[in-house]
């Protein structure tokens, strides 16, 4: 996965099964039951198929999420 991908996905305020699909490199069964394990102790959105970026980023404990956030250009 190159890192223009991992930024596209995580430039949206939540996940789908297809995005752990291509994060992990699962099924779209394996994809789903991993999205599941973590709505099961986080949910803020509380829809079908959908997982709130931030809850991804408390269950795997991610603080540092700079590399997750697009970054700025500055024009030199």
């Amino acid at each position: 996965m190159s890192y223009a991908e991992r930024e596209a996905i995580f430039s949206k305020e939540y996940l789908t099964i297809k995005d752990f699909e291509v994060l992990f490199g699962l099924s779209y069964q394996m994809a789903s039951r991993k999205m599941r394990e973590i709505k099961f102790k986080f949910d803020r959105l509380k829809l079908e198929g959908k997982l709130h970026i931030e809850d991804y980023f408390e269950y795997y404990n991610i603080t540092d999420k700079q590399r997750y956030v697009k970054g700025e250009q500055k024009d030199v």
